[in-house]
This record gives C-alpha cells, sequence and structure tokens, in this order.
C-alpha cells in the first residue's frame, strides 16, 4: 500500500512538473509556442484541427463567441466576450510581443539597415531591402528584362494612416513611430506615413501604389486611430480586396458591415471610454463577425479580433497585439498563397455555428421565391437582366473609377463581375438605369429598400427617369 502511494505520487509529481514546464515553454520559448499552433491547427491554408488535441481543453480551440446585435446581451458583455476569445486565440503570439516589447526598449538606430527613399505623394517609404532573382511572368510584365535579374520586393507595405495633415504632422509621426517600423522592416513589410482626409482619399493612393508597385504594395495593411480608423473601414466596406489586413483603436464613425465573406483581417483595440460610447459598436461587432466567416482555421479564428484595453495617450508605438496580428497575416498569405479568399457575397445571417452561404457568382443562378423576400435586392437577382450589346464598336471604354454616377450599388456590381470584360464598356450612368428598372420590375417595395440602402443610386435612378421617358435597356 505504501509503495502504490509512493508510485502514485510520483507519478503524480512528475506530470505537474512536465505540465509546469510545458505552459513556461509555450509562453516563454517562441519556437516551441509557433510548433504547438502548427500541431494544433495545421499548416495555414492546408490544415485541420489535430485529431486528438482538439478534444483538450486548449486555448487554441476556445469557440468564437456568437454576435447577434439583437439578443438581448449588451454591447459590453459582447465586447469581454470578444476580449476573452482574442486573448485565448492569440495566446501563442506572447513570446513574439514580448521580443517586439524588448525590441522597442533596446534597440539603439532602428532603421539604421534600412533604406528609406523619397517616394513622392507618399513622401518617405521605409523599404526591408528584400531582393530576388526575377522570373519568366515578371520578364513578360516588364518588370525585369531577363530572368533572373535583381528585383526589389516586400512582403507587404504598413501605411500608418492618420486624419490630420497639418505642417509636422508626418514627420513628427514617422519620427515617433521609427521603433515600431525597424521591427516591422526585419519581418519583411515595408512602412509609410499617409495622411489622409476621407475613405476616398486612401482608394485613391493606395489603388495606384498598387498598380505601380506590384512587387511592394501587392499586400496592403493599415493602422489607424480615432477618425482615421473610421476612413479605414469605409474604404474596406466599398473596396475589400485592396487590403490584406487593418487594425484599429477606438475608431469614430463605424459603417455597417458589408454582406461580404473574404474581409482583410480586422483587429480592433477598443478603449472603456470608446467601449462606455455604444455608438456604431453594433456594426463593429458585426465586422468582426463577418472577418472570421472562412472555411480555412486561420481566418476563421484570427480574422476577426475585438479587444477592450486602455492604451496611455503617451504610448505612441503599434501595440504589440495589432503587430502580432499583422505578422500572423503576412504569415498566412505567404503560406496560402493562393487561398486568400476573395471577396464573395454573403447570404444568410453570420453564426459561428453554421457554414458560411456563399451566392454563386456564376449567371445562371436563381434564388427560391423566399429567399427573394429576404433579400430582394440582391445584386445576383438582376444578373440575367444586364445582356452586353454584341456589337460592341457601339459602346466606348469608360474607366471604372469614374466619378459620375458612382454609389454602393454600382460599384458592388462591377466588383462583382470584374471579370466580365464589357462590363467596363458600361458607362455607371447607363448601368444605374438598367439596374434601377430590374429593381422596379421585382416591385414587393423593393425601390423602397434600395433608398434605405443606398440613396445616392436611388436619387440618381430617379432623376435618370424623369429626364426620360423610360429608361434606355441596353438589351
Amino acid at each position: 500500500m505504501r509503495k502504490a502511494y509512493k508510485v502514485t505520487l510520483s507519478f503524480v509529481f512528475v506530470f505537474l512538473t512536465l505540465y509546469i514546464f510545458e505552459g513556461a515553454c509555450f509562453r516563454l520559448v517562441e519556437k516551441y509556442a509557433e510548433y504547438r499552433i502548427r500541431l494544433a491547427w495545421g499548416e495555414p491554408g492546408e490544415g485541420a484541427y489535430h485529431p486528438v488535441l482538439k478534444f483538450l481543453p486548449l486555448d487554441h480551440f476556445e469557440a468564437p463567441p456568437e454576435i447577434a446585435v439583437d439578443s438581448g446581451q449588451s454591447i459590453y458583455k459582447q465586447a469581454l466576450n470578444e476580449t476573452h476569445f482574442a486573448e485565448s486565440a492569440m495566446s501563442y503570439t506572447r513570446p513574439m510581443r514580448d521580443r517586439y516589447e524588448d525590441y522597442l526598449i533596446n534597440e539603439f538606430e532602428p532603421l539604421a539597415n534600412f533604406e528609406i527613399r523619397d517616394f513622392g505623394l507618399f513622401r518617405k517609404l521605409a523599404l526591408p531591402r528584400l531582393k530576388r532573382p526575377a522570373t519568366s511572368d515578371e520578364v513578360k510584365k516588364n518588370l525585369a528584362r531577363r530572368v533572373g535579374d535583381e528585383l526589389e520586393y516586400s512582403r507587404g507595405i504598413l501605411l500608418r494612416v492618420i486624419s490630420s495633415e497639418e505642417k509636422g504632422s508626418y514627420e513628427t509621426e514617422f519620427a515617433a513611430l521609427e521603433s515600431t517600423f525597424g521591427f516591422i522592416l526585419k519581418n519583411g513589410i515595408a512602412c509609410l506615413v499617409m495622411p489622409i482626409t476621407s475613405a476616398e482619399d486612401i482608394l485613391d493612393r493606395v489603388v495606384p501604389l498598387q498598380k505601380e508597385h506590384e512587387l511592394l504594395a501587392e499586400n496592403i495593411f493599415v493602422w489607424a486611430d480615432g477618425p482615421a480608423a473610421g476612413f479605414v473601414l469605409e474604404a474596406c466596406r466599398r473596396s475589400p480586396h485592396v487590403f490584406k489586413g487593418v487594425l484599429l483603436t477606438d475608431p469614430e464613425e463605424i459603417p455597417a458591415a458589408p454582406e461580404f465573406v473574404g474581409l482583410p483581417w480586422l483587429t480592433v483595440h477598443l478603449s472603456e471610454k470608446r467601449l462606455m460610447n455604444e455608438k456604431g459598436l453594433a456594426d463593429l461587432l458585426m465586422w468582426v463577425k463577418m472577418g472570421r466567416i472562412s472555411e480555412f482555421h486561420y481566418p476563421s479564428r484570427l480574422g476577426g479580433l475585438l479587444r477592450v484595453k486602455d492604451i496611455a495617450p503617451t504610448a505612441l508605438q503599434m501595440p504589440s497585439f495589432f503587430v502580432a496580428s499583422l505578422l500572423e497575416c503576412s504569415h498566412f498569405i505567404q503560406s496560402a498563397g493562393d487561398k486568400w479568399a476573395k471577396p464573395k457575397l454573403f447570404s444568410g445571417t453570420p453564426s459561428s455555428e453554421t457554414e458560411p452561404e456563399l451566392v454563386p457568382s456564376t449567371s445562371d443562378s436563381s434564388l427560391k421565391e423566399d429567399t427573394v423576400e429576404k433579400k430582394p435586392f440582391n445584386l445576383q437577382q438582376v444578373e440575367e437582366i444586364l445582356e452586353m450589346s454584341e456589337n460592341e464598336s457601339d459602346l466606348k471604354p469608360m474607366v471604372f473609377e469614374e466619378a459620375t454616377f458612382d454609389c454602393e450599388i454600382v460599384r458592388g456590381y462591377r466588383e462583382l463581375h470584374s471579370n466580365n470584360s464589357k462590363l467596363s464598356q458600361i458607362s455607371n450612368r447607363d448601368l444605374v438605369k438598367v439596374l434601377g428598372l430590374a429593381f422596379e420590375k421585382m416591385g414587393g417595395g423593393v425601390m423602397e429598400q434600395i433608398r434605405e440602402k443606398d440613396p445616392h443610386f436611388h436619387r440618381f435612378y430617379l432623376s435618370l427617369k424623369a429626364l426620360e421617358d423610360s429608361p434606355s435597356p441596353l438589351y
């Protein structure tokens, strides 16, 4: 009996020792923490939960919280649930975050080994000095003269977006963030500060940047606070495909979340003060939820994170939680490659217990009558109405970003059918007429819902209808 007692006690002692040692390694050893998350979730873009570990009460498998604004649960309670989930899901990044904090304190001249280049409209751009040989595809794109030529590239660009363009604000911001930029540059991501005045201003700068500097700006990550954070959300709502990761602190104006999945990864910090002001937070919670709807494990957990934490006003550097989210998003892009989800229309109410239902992108898809009643103005329902002219010479090429008759529904229709080359030959004006006519034919108060969803489209259509006896269809 005494021997059995000693054996049992020894076993318990060894087990507790191993348990404590494993927990210490997970908390302090970065390589081990990364190994454990890959073991639990699998490789990004290819993984599956470990068949044994998933039954253990590990942080890695904590279920995301439900977000239902009409559930009766307070915004405050939902935000706290989100905080608990975010900290659990990102627990494996704590050793890396410690390394970042040490870097901020100890690194002297953090930008000394990187190139700071005058980038015209963008002023100073900090580059990571990454080089690689050109491929045959890049030669065909005229990015290099011959295969094997050395090309400069980065794994993306971090835009520090600020809403002020006062004299000295840009220089002050860039100087204050040298330590953060140094750490980000060491991970292959370029950095710049971008003063903006609106969501349109962001898109007007970022879209040409991506077109002209494909090797540097293929992946855009944005970090913003306050008013600028609201501009960034609006830009993401209009063109979700432009951005890969979005990091926001206390956004002021929060637009409604788009009815898309495949959104940029979103990480949000809310202060207690901002949480007490619930204006727009229901929409923000829905943004977070929509960001997590994915068929892959990593974005289904890290694609939408919200954390309630006060950040000292004097803390000018990027919060370590943001750095972890940024680098995890970048690592997922590198590992998953072309498996990065493109924005697609989402049909149904978001729920963590159900798989996302995507509206098919084929033109012969038809929705059942009960679906039409729920979403009578879904752009997929008018897909067959718009038939392009067979005589392409009668159509004048139009620029996608034209300002005339620009509105949410027109932009959404163009993005939905971006692979249709003939659509670029149709002006926004004619598109408003045809889509408006299609919505009118649906009846059932559809135009009233259109007025609530996109008042600009509604006003454009009524104006054109008043000018003509009837819209001129293109078919």
